[in-house]
């Protein structure tokens, strides 16, 4: 069934359009046809699959598209839409088609939909009266040839500039496929492999970085680290490595790797395939500390790697070196299209450090830290690894306000613990997580009786800051005589929610937090043409505070 929504006229065509498909089903040949590229003629990447990316592994590939928007996006293959997203964030406005081979191709960033779907889109959202909306469109029937342009390349949501991020996802389990397992790239280019980066393991299960070796090529995509001196026990291995393919400058990640220690094959990493639910995993297998550099280097140990749907290891990927031993470790690295490289290195076993295990906070045991004024339940599992205790409490020389330091460095964490801060705090109080560089990032907070509380991704500093501050809203008048801007900003704890109507009624605003953007189409339905428009926009941060701005425009 079709419904016809408030405020909106459903063109005759598209009405037309879903009744047909809804009666006359076409059949899915999909089965037997090749994969489309989706943009363009030729795929080339800036981004690719299982990428270590912030808080995830990629998911899909990114498809340059030249540095501009607005090129024509066509179906893959035969299929039906069966969702379609628009967001501020994440993958922005996207598409999903299901095949009948059992897969679904995700479009995302995309600039604009295809009318037929676009009327859609904007009639739910004035029903909801909602920018963003997240829906089901399995019931309008909507059927596209492989070829069809279903939408246009964008920069919408959480992207970095133009292009297409294009998924392929086995429909029953929503578990993402490496789309270059159907599609063929040029590249000839083997991985590139910058340094070594070894750990040492502690008894209590600490992993604290040893030491960075440099690699020497040795032609034919073989490195040398040579013979370096470890203490004795466990050790673990990671790479800084970067990959590249041909006329692409943008940095990828590898798509295979394998360490083998003497003869033992202790970790085996594959891109396949990756599940959404296993995102948390990313800080197992990345370093945490060099990613915050730049630098992407990829861990060949940890206690939950093999909780990863790509990753084997064994023993936990953990090198035993004993005193006066040499173990050989040879690391081969590949990317999709098999260019390989090899890195080599000897590890010698020397006096092993002593070290206290007192003072530690175990990865495997619940674990409850305190400060006076702060509690921290950490539930057994909730860190990668042990971790030192290194509590204190520092002043904030801005607002007085005490600094809870959970740790001398930022931990992620595996699941996330529960932070208490004891007091009588007002409704504007929230918690902050405080970065080295002392900017601070509002963390959900909860209001309790005892104060406040919230649950955290990271072993960090915590502080509270009121928030008295309205978000500020300047109009920024109309763009090409066709849409009105407004730039909405809140400083502190930043911006919740926001509305814009026009003559009291509810109208469709974009809003782009990337840059504080909120803009409308004079064309909205809600706009009365020859006459003077009440155009009225609120804000309100998380905190509560809220402001408002009327202007009136002519249409």
């Amino acid at each position: 069934m079709f419904f016809l929504y408030r405020e909106m006229r459903i063109p005759v065509v598209l009405l037309f359009y879903v009744l047909f498909n809804s009666l006359a089903l076409i059949p899915l040949r999909s089965c037997g046809q090749e994969w489309m590229v989706p943009v363009g003629k030729s795929i080339l990447l800036s981004g690719n699959f299982g990428e270590l990316r912030a808080t995830h592994f990629h998911s899909g590939i990114d498809i340059r598209t030249g540095g501009v928007e607005g090129l024509p996006v066509v179906c893959v293959k035969d299929g039906y839409l069966v969702r379609v997203s628009v967001s501020p964030v994440g993958y922005g406005q996207a598409m999903y088609i299901e095949h009948a081979d059992g897969t679904t191709s995700v479009y995302g960033h995309l600039q604009r939909f295809v009318p037929v779907v676009a009327e859609i889109v904007r009639s739910i959202q004035y029903e909801k009266e909602h920018f963003q909306v997240d829906e089901d469109f399995r019931e309008y029937r909507l059927f596209f040839k492989q070829g069809d342009t279903i939408a246009y390349s964008g920069n919408t949501g959480s992207s970095g500039g133009p292009h297409l991020h294009f998924e392929i996802r086995n429909t029953a389990s929503e578990r993402a496929i490496n789309p270059l397992s159907f599609y063929s790239i040029r590249d000839r280019k083997a991985p590139s492999v910058k340094s070594i980066y070894l750990y040492a393991v502690s008894g209590g299960g600490c992993a604290d970085l040893l030491k960075r070796v440099g690699v020497k090529v040795q032609g034919g995509g073989r490195y040398g680290a040579g013979t370096v001196g470890v203490p004795a026990g466990k050790v673990g291995v990671g790479v800084f490595v970067t990959d590249y393919m041909e006329d692409s400058w943008n940095k990828l990640g590898v798509y295979r790797m394998t360490l083998v220690a003497d003869s033992d094959t202790l970790f085996e990493l594959s891109m396949d395939s990756c599940s959404f639910e296993q995102a948390c995993l990313i800080n197992e297998v990345k370093d945490f500390d060099a990613y915050k550099k730049k630098e992407t280097v990829y861990r060949c140990f940890g206690n939950y790697q093999h909780r990863f749907l790509g990753i084997r290891n064994r023993n936990g990927g953990y090198i035993e070196v004993e005193k006066d031993s040499l173990v050989k470790v040879n690391v081969v690295l590949e990317d999709k299209n098999m260019n390989r490289s090899e890195v080599s290195l000897l590890l010698k076993g020397v006096e092993a450090r002593r070290e206290a295990e007192a003072g530690i906070v175990k990865y495997d045991k619940d674990e409850l830290l305190e400060l006076p004024g702060c509690r921290v339940e950490l539930p057994a599992g909730s860190l990668f690894s042990s971790v030192r205790k290194r509590l204190r409490v520092e002043k904030d020389t801005l607002t007085g306000r005490d600094i809870f330091v959970l740790s001398e460095r930022e931990v992620p964490l595996f699941h996330k613990a529960h932070l208490f801060l004891l007091g009588d705090f007002g409704v504007q109080d929230l918690i902050y997580e405080v970065a080295s560089d002392g900017r601070k990032y509002v963390v959900e907070t909860v209001h309790t009786d005892a104060g406040l509380k919230a649950e955290i991704n990271y072993l960090s500093r915590y502080t509270v800051v009121k928030d008295e501050q309205a978000p500020e809203i300047t109009f920024l008048g109309k763009f090409q005589e066709r849409a009105l801007r407004f730039r909405i900003k809140d400083k502190l704890s930043g911006i919740k929610t926001y509305r814009g109507e026009v003559n009291g009624k509810w109208c469709l605003f974009s809003y782009d937090p990337r840059v504080d953007l909120l803009q409308c189409s004079l064309e909205e339905p809600v706009f009365q043409k020859g006459r003077i428009n009440e155009v009225r926009i609120e804000a309100v941060d998380r905190a509560g505070n809220k402001n408002e701005l009327i202007v009136k425009v002519k249409k």
